[in-house]
């Protein structure tokens, strides 16, 4: 009896030990699958639905990519995206400038950034659709990451923070002479350091937290 009752407290222990760890990473299979011919975008998604979308005849593919539970193309007239959620291919068309420059796009397991020289628009499970963000007029991108839920894009002046659990951005702007040291992301998770702040933003609840490093 005396065996059988440490052998059970040392699994309890192990198990205690090992879920924290395990809890820190989160793998999602690929529920998504894309596909382009010369007339169409097809999507198969979880192996039991598809979607089809037209594809022009001088429509070039410029990007395409899919990743858990997100797939997506950019071509030279539009963004396509799909998700385990979606009842269609969602799509929203360039701006004249954006043909001429193709957009940077990032991609995580639950959600899809296509970034410009203006706009930021994101894509994710929980979203509903494309939502779209305005940069500042005339600043550059000084940080940008995407990775499971979360994803960040930031500026000399301010940081986006966006969840696939939420649709829009959490903003936050930097103080005077503040600036930006590193930015790391993780599954579910955003952590901005500053020269003054530990900036840091979770997936589900999606809003910026702050302290102060003075």
């Amino acid at each position: 009896m005396r065996v059988r009752r440490k052998r059970y407290l040392l699994c309890v222990v192990v198990l205690f030990m090992m879920t924290p760890w395990a809890l820190a990473f989160e793998e999602v299979e690929d529920l998504v699958d894309i596909f382009a011919t010369d007339s169409n975008f097809i999507a198969v998604v979880d192996g039991k639905r598809n979607f089809s979308e037209s594809k022009s005849s001088d429509e070039r593919i410029l990007w395409q990519g899919a990743k858990g539970e997100i797939g997506a193309f950019l071509t030279n007239e539009r963004l396509l995206a799909v998700s385990v959620r979606s009842g269609q291919w969602n799509v929203r068309s360039l701006k004249i400038i954006e043909k001429k420059e193709p957009p940077d796009i990032l991609l995580a397991a639950h959600l899809l950034i296509m970034l410009t020289g203006e706009r930021i628009v994101t894509f994710g499970t929980h979203t509903g659709g494309f939502v779209q963000t305005r940069l500042p007029i005339g600043e550059s991108i000084v940080a940008k990451k995407a990775e499971g839920r979360v994803a960040a894009i930031v500026t000399p002046s301010r940081a986006f923070g966006f969840s696939s659990y939420r649709r829009g951005v959490a903003e936050i702007r930097f103080q005077l002479k503040e600036t930006v040291v590193s930015l790391k992301t993780t599954y579910n998770k955003i952590t901005l350091r500053t020269s003054q702040r530990l900036i840091t933003l979770n997936a589900e609840n999606a809003v910026w937290q702050q302290f102060d490093l003075k």
